[in-house]
């Protein structure tokens, strides 16, 4: 075999590794993802907030999530950079991220149409901090090529485990509130797509 025809197959072999490699990984269409939380202030007063901006793999068997803190969006601006100065210190941690592992093979077998329900842990990082959470998801594969993952009941952030509670404090002083709530629902619709 000639060195023309060795450097040829060599890169026939590549190409079709990368492709391959490439085709197992699912991207977050962020455009068709949503994450929103709740919370409560004075005992009786609930706001929902959300995320604007999600990114994501799913790789085999791996996914992974991204959320840039500064895609933060309450409807209040002046709220949104007190959040991400007191809670989520922007300054020095820019994203939420949350990873999971799931059974990828009877998944991938799924056909178009079809649903399952998902139990699921999350390692969640915020702020410096990481926690495992319970997830409880439906997921639906929409085509071939996308899948959509929903929460069937809310997934709790307790700020105490993340050491958030002195920049909750630190809110409800500014705002003169009486009282945040330290327990945080937060639920999300994702799709991923090759």
């Amino acid at each position: 075999m000639s060195i023309k025809n060795i450097l040829f197959a060599s890169m026939c072999t590549a190409a079709l590794f990368t492709s391959s490699v490439q085709a197992d990984t699912w991207q977050l269409d962020s455009d068709n993802s949503v994450l929103n939380f709740v919370s409560v202030k004075n005992n009786h007063v609930a706001e929902t907030h959300r995320f604007t901006d999600l990114q994501g793999t799913w790789n085999d068997n791996r996914v992974s999530i991204e959320i840039p803190v500064v895609s933060l969006d309450t409807q209040i601006p002046i709220r949104n950079e007190r959040m991400l100065e007191h809670v989520f210190q922007s300054s020095e941690y820019s994203v939420v991220t949350a990873t999971a592992t799931l059974e990828d093979d009877v998944l991938m077998a799924m056909a178009v149409g079809e649903s399952v329900p998902l139990a699921v842990e999350l390692d969640v990082y915020i702020a410096g901090e990481s926690e495992t959470l319970s997830a409880y998801l439906q997921l639906t594969r929409l085509a071939t090529d996308r899948f959509l993952a929903t929460t069937t009941q809310p997934v709790i952030i307790d700020t105490k485990a993340f050491s958030l509670v002195a920049g909750v404090d630190k809110l409800r002083e500014i705002a003169g509130l009486s009282r945040i709530d330290y327990s945080v629902p937060v639920t999300f619709s994702v799709q991923f797509t090759q």
